[in-house]
């Protein structure tokens, strides 16, 4: 039976996560989510989605997704925001630094950083709802600063890279090929 990851895009429908100007969180993590999985089927993997279009569902709810499915990986696509414009990189969340959960998300958020995002580490946050809620091992990766220019325009120049390094890094820590499309 193949590996199955639900692969959930952050934010939707009338939840638009961070904003800056006319670029929404929502629109950003929807096209990275729908991606990724697409990379991943090309792979082999059975992958489920919170949401394929733009509508709005509680992270409780996308939790829930994933556990009803038994994915056997919960991959939650977010972008990251800060007060000051400046502030930039990749983060990974996950409940705790533990397992195959934490060698994962260790190894995206590296091969993101390697791209050009500035390495902002793994964190551990039990009081995220799609990481604690899982019943499976879960990761939430911030992919580049919506409110940083530079990390938008890095983000759109090397787009098809930070999807496939994603992919990539999942894989090999399953001990599978990846192979790109």
């Amino acid at each position: 039976m193949p590996l199955r990851v639900c692969i959930d895009a952050g934010h939707g429908g009338e939840d638009p996560g961070t904003v800056n100007g006319k670029r929404y969180e929502k629109d950003d993590t929807l096209r990275l989510a729908l991606q990724l999985g697409k990379i991943l089927k090309a792979n082999g993997v059975d992958v489920v989605y919170t949401r394929t279009e733009d509508i709005y569902s509680s992270p409780i709810n996308k939790a829930n997704i994933g556990n009803r499915l038994n994915a056997d990986y919960f991959i939650s696509i977010h972008r990251n925001t800060a007060i000051f414009k400046k502030t930039s990189g990749v983060k990974t969340l996950v409940y705790n630094k533990k397992g195959m959960k934490y060698k994962i998300a260790k190894d995206i958020n590296d091969s993101i950083a390697a791209i050009g995002f500035i390495n902002r580490g793994v964190k551990s946050r039990k009081c995220t709802t799609v990481l604690y809620h899982t019943n499976m091992p879960a990761l939430l990766i911030k992919i580049g600063f919506i409110t940083n220019d530079s990390d938008n325009i890095l983000l759109e120049s090397k787009y098809n890279e930070i999807v496939e390094a994603v992919a990539k890094s999942f894989l090999e820590v399953q001990g599978l090929q990846y192979n790109s499309l």
